[in-house]
């Protein structure tokens, strides 16, 4: 019988059976033999999973409604049927029908028939995470593929800001735009701490080129991919410890949930940004979906294809004054104001007719061509009902296609102060332009192996093989122009340019933002007044390989309880290079037949925001390279050989643990513990530069490392009523050194008999930390939440760059020198509360009222650490790096049969952005920052709906600030609104 002799039957929840689709036994000899059965009382739905592993069948819910029904407990050894109807006494749930080794139950007052054994049933299923949440034992957070659909989100790591306790990371590069979400935070932790897998699997990471990070970028994963998203509080034993603040696991999509299925959704957009500097504008693209295939004669195969394609195309126009190391402002005290002397500590800054100076004005323009696609498989075997395999694979590319302009003053001379504070004058400067063509292209490969089987009723195995590659790849071709430059033939750095008082300046600062005013800005406009500077080329790489492997037996013992015990390998390949060629122009003629900037510039300008009256010229990387590769007679090439060989590092690291816990459960409490014990054995390859007597020689060395750890956890869970629970947790966790860390390469340099060391640290051990947890949880009714959480991390070793007195061993004979390399710090700490209130519908409204819903979650964070200052000082600092102190989601949602609608806020918090060794007024802060996004969708018919979206409908943009109070802007980047429209297609296969 097709799925169409039920016209009224939506069959939603769940494939409950783990196990396989197939059995192995007849239908009538599994129902007739006396087995044990050990099931608590618990919702239905996921007593189901229980009762249907045990009897090697499928138990399928014929209506949403019923899953959260509380079934009773069973144990003891009789029938199946003895067991079924123990389980669903008093729940007015029936066997509606039976197929083969599929039981669908349904409310008994509908009364239909048993199918005959012959029938065809369509499987569907959907993903209750909320149900998932409620009887885990861990403390998590999760997301279906529905949830992440229908949110007003581009990627994954967007979707994950939505949850409780999670804020998201843009580009920690400043000289990059920070138009796309990359990285999620858990808890204040970033993504170098907290590991991200894929059913399973650790992927690799090439993420940031400048400084790699353990965790991989999560905006490169298609959300097409993901049938499910976890975001893991608590870790136990079975987790890899990598994971300060948690875990991000996805699980991909399933066959044999979905069955025969397809959902397509194809959108077209636009920013109010894109076409404001020099690309002209161009529409934005979204395609992605995927198919689901159930097939073979006891539809034991399964086939999961996913795929998608995005085109973002921005622009935006950034000020960047302090500049990315903070050196952008200076403060100048009363006392040297005729000499024009800078004093850059805290107590100048704090001194009375001390004035923060803008030294270095300097804005960026972007143009930002973004395209990433994705292209993942999975094949799916249930040969058995106790044995079941998948392989899966996938590809993801991500281009960055990125141009930078920019303007930038730089001034010279005396300072003069103005009236007020925030007013002043320097009397001689130069000005520059130039642009930065620099595409990033990321590229992950992956493929995964896994296999689950029931040795016995009470004994499963699973085997996970998992490999990985990804590649990071960073062109950045610079061209700049400058007044007042000076030529020279000789030695082995750039060009100098003079300062003239016509590019000196008067400036104002208003809200922290510099606007100056220059002396001759009819000089600054002429074209002829700026020579070529120089012309460079950077060439990053970063290629990491992991390979994965795991075992993993699980004993149910019966009476509530339980073993388990695994093991892992995790074989990480990490090699890091850089190619950097530098050339400036001839002395003599040469300059002036390269030309001056008025032959490199695009047919487009601009206005320069921080120079009001100043004309922004675009340089044309065309024509600039053009002259470059036609006329390569007119430069000198440096050398670069410091830079490209102190670079270098070849990282191999090698994890093996073991994990041994047990637990039990009964209808009102539940407690696991256990142990891990990871050991890490790291090699790291690279090039020590060892300078003496003006001569530098670059040799080969490796450095070894290992370390243990022997990581414990305890969770407990306390049902203080069926719907009410609470959960108290103990554990330990770590967080790795990330690789540029371990690996960074030696240089060794001697000046006047002092030698100087600066290098990575293979010696540095993980942060780790001790980890309580208490969370209450109440889901008083149907898709209804109440939670609050409250927990504390006690982090110990800490990382840190410090200075300290060592040996160099130079020519045979030891020296003292000062060494200068991250080591760990006495420690760290981070207290938390997190609180959710979910209704997903009013149903006790009236009207249209019961159609509305809302989710409102708040995440408070307190973090401290003991920052090491260049002087040998320690201060505290009040929040860890990245750590909002608070984070603030609101969503309404509208949904009938045909229409829904959903608003969604989003409040970041001010958290720490980087720290400076020198002088407490360097550090810099990201200023809290809200957005407002919202989608509509109307279903046209069963299979096809209209949607749109707005994303940043406020137009918010991003703010970094310093100085004694963080009154000094640092950087300030606006992101700007983006516009969808599109048809999203979910046919019946």
């Amino acid at each position: 019988m097709s799925h169409s002799s039920f016209p009224h039957a939506r069959f939603v929840a769940a494939l409950l059976a783990s196990t396989g689709i197939a059995l192995s036994l007849s239908p009538a000899s599994a129902h007739a033999q006396a087995r044990r059965f050990d099931i608590d009382s618990m919702p239905v739905s996921r007593a189901a999973i229980v009762y249907g592993r045990q009897v090697n069948m499928q138990i399928m819910l014929r209506e949403k409604s019923a899953r959260n029904i509380q079934a009773h407990a069973v144990h003891g050894v009789m029938s199946d049927e003895q067991a079924l109807s123990r389980l669903l006494a008093g729940t007015g749930l029936v066997v509606q029908s039976r197929h083969d080794s599929v039981l669908i139950l349904a409310p008994g007052h509908r009364g239909v028939s048993v199918q005959p054994a012959g029938e065809r049933i369509v499987v569907s299923a959907i993903h209750d995470t909320m149900l998932t949440k409620r009887t885990s034992d861990q403390i998590f957070d999760t997301l279906s593929a529905e949830q992440i659909r229908s949110a007003p989100d581009l990627t994954v790591v967007e979707a994950a800001r939505r949850m409780v306790g999670i804020s998201t990371l843009p580009s920690q590069n400043d000289g990059r735009s920070d138009n796309q979400m990359e990285n999620v935070t858990i808890r204040g932790l970033d993504n170098s701490y907290n590991l991200i897998t894929l059913d399973g699997a650790q992927l690799a990471s090439a993420d940031n080129v400048y400084s790699p990070q353990r965790g991989m970028r999560l905006d490169l994963i298609p959300s097409s991919l993901v049938g499910e998203l976890q975001i893991l509080k608590t870790i136990d034993a079975y987790d890899d410890p990598q994971g300060l603040g948690g875990q991000v696991h996805m699980l991909s999509k399933n066959a044999y949930e979905y069955g025969n299925s397809a959902d397509i959704q194809l959108l077209g957009g636009w920013s109010n940004r894109a076409g404001t500097v020099v690309a002209p504008r161009r529409e934005d693209w979204r395609v992605d979906g995927t198919i689901t295939r159930v097939f073979g004669g006891n539809r034991q195969f399964g086939l999961v294809l996913a795929g998608g394609y995005q085109e973002l195309n921005s622009a935006a126009h950034a000020i960047l004054p302090g500049d990315s190391a903070g050196d952008g402002w200076t403060y100048y005290g009363a006392s040297g104001a005729a000499q024009g002397s800078s004093i850059n500590t805290d107590a100048a800054a704090h001194a009375p007719g001390a004035a923060a100076v803008p030294v270095r004005v300097q804005d960026y323009a972007f143009d930002d061509a973004y395209r990433r696609y994705s292209l993942n498989g999975k094949f799916q075997w249930r040969p058995t009902s106790r044995l079941s395999m998948a392989v899966a694979g996938g590809y993801f590319h991500a281009v960055d296609q990125e141009v930078r302009n920019e303007a930038l003053s730089m001034p010279s001379g005396n300072w003069i102060a103005g009236a007020t504070p925030d007013t002043g004058t320097l009397t001689q400067g130069q000005y520059q332009f130039g642009d930065s063509v620099q595409p990033e292209v990321h590229r992950t490969f992956y493929v995964n192996g896994t296999l689950h089987y029931d040795i016995t009723n009470r004994m499963k195995l699973d085997l996970v093989a998992a490999d990985s590659e990804a590649w990071d790849h960073l062109s950045d071709w610079m061209f700049k122009w400058n007044t007042g430059m000076k030529y020279s033939n000789t030695g082995n750095s750039e060009d100098k340019t003079s300062y003239s008082p016509l590019y000196g300046y008067n400036y104002t600062v208003n809200d922290g933002a510099p606007s100056i005013y220059l002396n001759d800005l009819a000089a600054a406009n002429t074209l002829s007044n700026y020579g070529p500077r120089y012309f460079r080329d950077y060439e990053y790489a970063l290629r990491t390989k992991l390979r994965f492997l795991r075992g993993d037996w699980h004993w149910d013992l019966g009476r509530g309880f339980w073993l388990g015990a695994g093991a892992t390998q995790t074989m990480t390949n990490v090699q890091h290079t850089e190619t950097y060629d530098d050339w400036a122009p001839l002395a003599g003629n040469a300059p002036q037949e390269i030309g001056n900037l008025g032959g490199y510039i695009t047919g487009r300008t601009g206005e320069v925001t921080s120079a009001p009256g100043l004309t922004y010229y675009y340089v044309d990387p065309v024509k600039a390279h053009a002259i470059l590769t036609g006329r390569p007679d007119l430069f000198r090439k440096l050398d670069e050989t410091p830079v490209n060989k102190e670079s270098y590092y070849h990282l191999m690291e090698s994890i093996t643990a073991l994990y041994f816990q047990t637990g039990w459960r009964n209808d009102w409490f539940a407690i696991h513990g256990g142990f891990r014990w990871d050991h890490t054995f790291l090699n790291v390859a690279n090039i020590n530069a060892v300078s003496t007597g003006g001569a530098t020689q670059y040799l080969p060395q490796t450095r070894t490392a290992q370390y243990d750890y022997l990581l414990p956890s305890v969770l407990t869970t306390f049902s203080i009523t069926p719907r009410m629970k609470v959960r108290a947790d103990f554990t330990e966790s770590m967080g790795r050194p990330n690789y540029n860390q371990i690996g960074g390469a030696t240089t060794t340099s001697e000046s006047n008999g002092t030698y100087t060391i600066s290098q990575g640290n293979s010696n540095l051990k993980p942060l780790h930390s001790w980890n309580y947890d208490l969370a209450y949880e109440w889901y008083p009714g149907r898709d209804t939440l109440v939670s609050l959480g409250l927990f504390y991390k006690d982090i110990h070793d800490s990382i840190y760059t410090r200075n300290t007195l060592g040996e160099a061993t130079l020519n045979g004979i030891t020296e003292q020198a000062i060494v200068s390399q991250p080591l760990n710090a006495s420690g760290a700490g981070l207290r938390g509360l997190e609180m959710q209130l979910v209704r997903e519908k009013f149903g006790f409204l009236p009207g249209v009222l019961k159609n509305f819903g809302v989710s409102f979650n708040a995440t408070f964070l307190q973090g401290w650490f003991d920052e090491q200052m260049s002087d040998g000082s320690e201060r505290r600092m009040g929040g860890l790096a990245n750590q909002p102190r608070h984070i603030y989601n609101a969503s309404l949602l509208y949904s009938d049969r045909n229409f829904e609608a959903r608003f969604a806020y989003n409040l970041t918090g001010k958290y720490l952005y980087y720290t400076s060794g020198t002088a407490s007024w360097l550090d810099m802060w990201m200023q809290p920052r809200a957005q407002i996004d919202m989608q509509v969708s109307y279903h046209v018919n069963r299979w096809m709906s209209v949607t749109g979206q707005v994303q940043n409908l406020t137009d918010a943009g991003y703010q970094t600030r310093m100085g004694p109070s963080a009154n000094l802007i640092q950087d300030m980047h606006p992101v700007g609104r983006t516009v969808w429209f599109g048809i999203r297609f979910q046919p019946r296969l």
